[in-house]
């Protein structure tokens, strides 16, 4: 998503407290979802993301047992949508 072995490694350790934030229990299965939807994004030519694999993210929640995966769905959208416009104003 992003982040280097050694941030991620930092975060799991609590080794850097500035990106520390607290997740809402009604949130925590959408972000767990999300997260596990990491090597699912459609690449362009250049290497720029263009979007989630609808076909890798409607298996992933069938493997994970989501019982309501339309609003899962509309969850993981919002998310997509908010990742893509960090990936690009980052490439501006």
């Amino acid at each position: 998503m992003g982040l280097t072995e050694e941030q991620i490694a930092e975060r799991l350790a609590g080794e850097n407290d500035d990106d520390v934030f607290e997740v809402w229990a009604e949130n925590d299965l959408a972000l767990r979802t999300f997260f596990a939807l990491s090597t699912q994004w459609r690449v362009g030519p250049l290497g720029d993301k263009l979007g989630l694999d609808y076909q890798g993210v409607r298996a992933a929640m069938r493997m994970m047992k989501i019982k309501d995966q339309a609003a899962m769905f509309g969850d993981l959208r919002v998310m997509e949508r908010a990742a893509l416009k960090v990936w690009s104003a980052r490439h501006d």
